[in-house]
């Protein structure tokens, strides 16, 4: 019945409430923090006033009922969650400590109960140990939650550590390999390996406990929050991995009693979760789905009786075992939802009866649950993540995915399955509307933008809502078309191939082929003609501009993934060639990232490409392994040994295979003129890998220009930086591939 929009500027919000039935709005200015409640359709926020901060709940109803629970004072308020039955809500106030000389800001939260009007408070300040200590953070709603029963608000503490003080008056670093991460990492966790702790407060009884400490650190919370599940991420540090293997236990709230109940696992964000109702910690191992019983101590194989896998069977990177899903709940955990290869089951936890619900293998098909709402998606809790409720008794949606056909479909429990869509279109982000059987879905194609579609379950034609970019059939953008290859092991592969605007077969084209991992998929992606593009490529522009563009998939061998790239692609090249009018001798090759690498490596092999780009690119696999991965304070050794690269060991284990697999060490075989560009900011691949590979170009007289964008990191975010490069990329490939040539352009620039 009602819209809420918010209106976000630099420090304030705006918000109105609009009744869809066409009745005034209701709009709040200068809202500092907000939380809405969807069970009680109400909204509880902070507005600045003239002489401070005030806070309010709004119900949402037709005459708008608005009660103010604080006046106005001299508190900051923000940071609002809500109870989720609406019965309390917790939240911080702020203000400036002017005793301290940097006139910090304090923080306290206050927990409000709906029903009697009571507001209790933790104030940091009168506890002396913990004043001295910590301070209240709250940095995201995720860091505070109430319990079911409204009881005790679970929120987060940060050390006030003297030690980061003491870092910055250092006369040197001290990087020992025995240190559990490495010292720039320590610097930004407060000097040390303590993370923010979790505690438990008891309002009404005015008493609290930290849950968490400087070994058990990490935290999730039963939804009763009866229990809470720690983990200590160091213990098994360093090592060469992004993450550590684990020891998981659980903290009876009530007793404080401790159970170890998982160890060593091998921990990955989609691999272990609670349970929605809170009975069951579900996790994968050794291929395997299994939960355990948190109240009774108990482990059950979910999945050890069925036949089909459920871990991923054509991995070709080395961090697997890795599950291809588990989407939900039934509700009151009842059932869990798992995914295999093509398909969805429902498994009973009472009696393990395994039911598939769809037929996706026979029909070479892949079915997966839309969430269409909050309560069908993953929530994240503490440090860890609380599973999504699906009721398979009440219409859900099911996507799905075939050679050539994309759908959605409506699906309940002893029903038929029915389709919302079939079509080669992509179809995406499917909404809801609440207790209906209304849906709304955005189609596209690369020849027509997106449009919403609305649905209803008992109308069989579909509605379309709005139709953006409308003035698009003015205009020829081109068309798209998906075509197959085969590399040097027979393997069947995909490409997406896009076609000039106003094709014209009697004609022949010069074609730029992007290469990155997978791009199949984006064969019927919509994209908007764009000079301002983060790696300085975007395919409408080239197809706009008379250019054919190809997208190859890539298939890798562990630990060449050098090969791997030039097979693919130069089979995927000469495919094309055989299929669409393309001249041969005006064919350009562009990557960014690891892209950029396979661009470097593949054109050291071969001469095909008259012309080629590479962006952030990987060029010395050996330096690489042995630089830091900055955006994650890590060695670099997880990208190399079981992550992208694919090099299956490190160098110590595989020099050889390092060293085949590096542009740098080939410079002298390339002949094709390369642009590169990187971020000087780049904390993901350093900037001196490009230079590596220009400055072995540049000793061999090789035709290479090299463009370092100040201040930018691995991908470029200023817009006039994006402009720059995206026409400087299409200025280099018109002048090698195109009618255009302009040879002052590269020596003057």
């Amino acid at each position: 019945k009602y819209l809420i929009i918010f209106l976000r500027t630099d420090k304030q919000i705006k918000i109105i409430i609009k009744p869809l039935d066409g009745s005034a709005s209701y709009e709040i200015e200068n809202v500092k923090g907000y939380a809405y409640n969807q069970k009680s359709n109400q909204l509880i926020y902070s507005k600045s006033v003239s002489n401070g901060c005030s806070v309010s709940i709004l119900t949402i109803k037709e005459n708008f009922s608005e009660s103010k629970i604080i006046e106005s004072d001299n508190f900051d308020y923000t940071s609002f969650v809500w109870q989720q039955n609406a019965g309390s809500a917790v939240f911080t106030r702020s203000k400036t400590d002017v005793n301290t000389d940097s006139s910090a800001e304090v923080k306290e939260l206050v927990y409000y109960k709906t029903d009697t009007q009571k507001m209790f408070v933790f104030q940091p300040d009168t506890t002396f140990d913990f004043y001295k200590k910590y301070v209240i953070k709250p940095e995201t709603i995720s860091d505070m939650m109430i319990s079911e029963d409204g009881k005790r608000v679970f929120f987060k503490i940060k050390s006030l550590n003297q030690k980061l003080e003491q870092a910055g008056k250092k006369m040197v670093q001290v990087w020992n390999a025995d240190d559990k991460y490495l010292e720039p990492a320590e610097r930004e966790k407060d000097g040390s390996v303590k993370m923010p702790k979790t505690v438990v407060w008891w309002p009404e009884k005015n008493n609290f406990r930290i849950l968490t400490d400087t070994v058990f650190s990490k935290l999730m919370l039963d939804t009763n929050r009866k229990f809470a599940i720690t983990w200590n991420p160091v213990a098994n540090e360093p090592q060469s991995n992004l993450h550590a293997a684990r020891d998981y236990k659980t903290i009876n709230l009530d007793t404080g009693q401790e159970q170890y109940f998982l160890k060593d696992f091998n921990y990955e964000v989609d691999k272990i979760a609670l349970s929605p109702a809170g009975k069951y910690v579900t996790y994968f191992k050794n291929n395997h789905w299994w939960i355990y019983n948190i109240e009774k101590n108990i482990h059950t194989n979910l999945t050890a009786a069925l036949q089909e896998s459920f871990s991923v069977e054509d991995l070709d990177r080395g961090d697997g075992p890795l599950p291809y899903g588990n989407p939900g709940w039934t509700p009151d955990d009842q059932s869990i939802l798992l995914y295999d290869r093509f398909d969805i089951w429902e498994i009973s936890i009472e009696n393990l009866k395994a039911l598939k619900l769809t037929h996706g293998r026979s029909e070479k098909t892949i079915y997966r649950i839309r969430p269409v709402s909050n309560e069908q998606k993953l929530k994240g809790n503490f440090d860890g993540v609380t599973n999504a409720v699906i009721n398979v008794n009440k219409s859900i949606i099911f996507q799905s995915k075939a050679e050539n056909v994309n759908g959605l479909w409506w699906y309940k429990k002893n029903s038929s399955i029915l389709p919302i869509i079939l079509s080669k279109n992509k179809i995406s982000d499917p909404v809801m509307a609440l207790n209906t059987e209304t849906v709304i879905y955005k189609e596209e194609s690369f020849e027509t933008p997106p449009r919403l579609v609305l649905q209803e379950k008992k109308e069989k034609k579909a509605q379309t809502l709005y139709q953006s970019n409308s003035h698009f059939k003015h205009f020829n953008s081109g068309t798209s078309s998906v075509i197959h290859y085969r590399n040097r092991n027979g393997n069947n592969i995909k490409a997406a191939l896009f076609y000039p605007a106003n094709y014209n077969p009697e004609k022949l084209y010069p074609m730029i082929v992007h290469v990155y991992e997978k791009q199949s998929e984006t064969v019927h992606d919509y994209i908007t003609p764009s000079l301002y593009s983060g790696n300085g490529f975007n395919v409408s522009h080239y197809t706009n501009n008379g250019y054919f563009v190809l997208l190859p998939d890539i298939v890798y061998e562990f630990g060449n993934p050098g090969n791997s790239a030039v097979d693919c692609v130069v089979a995927a090249t000469k495919k094309a060639l055989e299929i669409v009018p393309v001249n041969p001798k005006r064919i350009g090759l562009i990557g960014h990232s690891f892209g950029g690498y396979e661009v470097d490596y593949i054109i050291t092999q071969t001469n095909i490409f008259s012309a080629a780009v590479a962006g952030a690119a990987i060029t010395d696999l050996i330096s690489g392994y042995l630089y830091v991965s900055w955006n994650f304070n890590r060695p670099n050794f997880f990208q190399y040994e079981s992550g992208q690269l694919r090099m299956d060991g490190s160098i110590f284990k595989n020099f050889l295979s390092y060293l085949a697999n590096s542009p740098v060490y080939y410079a002298d075989r390339v002949t094709t003129p390369l642009l590169s560009w990187a971020g000087e900011a780049d904390r993901h691949v350093h900037y001196y890998q490009t230079i590596e590979f220009y400055l072995a170009l540049r000793r061999l007289g090789k035709k290479n220009v090299m463009l370092l964008y100040p201040d930018q990191q691995h991908v470029l975010t200023d817009k006039e930086q994006q402009k720059h490069l995206t026409e400087y990329v299409m200025r280099w490939f018109d002048n090698y591939l195109s009618a255009k040539s302009n040879p002052e352009f590269v020596k003057v620039n």
